[in-house]
């Protein structure tokens, strides 16, 4: 019987200098390390921006890395210690990490990802949201943080009327009690599907009574009528984080590692 080789975990890494940030990552290294550069991606935990933290994503970093993916789970800061964008500025900058680490894990820099899971997946869009809305030229912090191809599961999409659907105060919470119309909708990914995004793999589960599937179905609409490529997985009977159970996740992880070797 042969053993799979181990993958290694750099916990607890730094990403930012300042410390009142407190961002940290866990680094996730496949097995094997060849010639040549590797894909990377970075991984986004979900808790209404407001709980949770990067172990959440400890599966999927082991699942990718065995499959020859450079991951980093990432944190960032909750909506009780910081409004919106602090967490798209902590996600941005996880990803400005992680290229600025190539040489020393061999990472393709033309090959980096970002997947979430709900409000996870709200920022992993929106990092490509960003980066849509940015020049094409140019060293700025936009591209610097640019992604390749965006993995988001279950994600919030329109930021209007989430609370009252979800009948929580999530969003409110993250914006702010005085936040603007067009400061909810500046903070959808909705409000940028028209712009060209790098592809898109969307996982959603049909009964999901937290952040109802027409998020995903809508978001998906709009971003094949801008032109834009988009996968779709809608699972019939399932609710919101349905990957928290194992078969369910490995489903998930497999359609993401295909996904990615094919548009990464």
């Amino acid at each position: 019987m042969t053993n799979t080789p181990r993958v290694e975990i750099r916990t607890a890494l730094t990403l930012d200098a300042d410390p009142s940030k407190e961002l940290k990552a866990d680094l996730y290294l496949p097995p094997e390390c060849g010639a040549e550069r590797r894909p990377a991606v970075v991984l986004i935990f979900g808790g209404g921006w407001r709980e949770g933290d990067r172990s959440q994503q400890k599966f999927y970093g082991l699942a990718l890395a065995q499959a020859g993916f450079v991951c980093l789970a990432t944190d960032y800061r909750p909506s009780t210690r910081a409004h919106w964008p602090a967490q798209l500025d902590d996600v941005r900058t996880a990803v400005t990490w992680l290229r600025g680490q190539a040489d020393e894990f061999q990472i393709d820099m033309g090959r980096i990802a970002v997947s979430g899971n709900s409000s996870g997946g709200h920022l992993a869009l929106m990092v490509a949201a960003a980066q849509s809305e940015g020049p094409e030229d140019g060293e700025t912090e936009a591209n610097a943080s640019s992604v390749g191809a965006v993995c988001a599961f279950y994600p919030p999409t329109r930021l209007q009327g989430l609370d009252a659907e979800s009948e929580d105060d999530t969003v409110r919470s993250l914006l702010g009690s005085g936040a603007s119309r067009e400061a909810y909708r500046r903070a959808s990914p909705l409000a940028y599907a028209a712009n060209r995004w790098p592809p898109v793999l969307l996982l959603a589960g049909a009964e999901d009574a937290r952040v109802p599937v027409r998020h995903t179905l809508d978001l998906h609409q709009a971003l094949v009528e801008a032109g834009n490529t988009v996968e779709l997985h809608v699972f019939a009977g399932l609710g919101h984080a349905f990957d928290l159970q194992r078969d369910r996740a490995e489903l998930a992880a497999g359609i993401v590692i295909r996904f990615l070797r094919e548009y990464l």
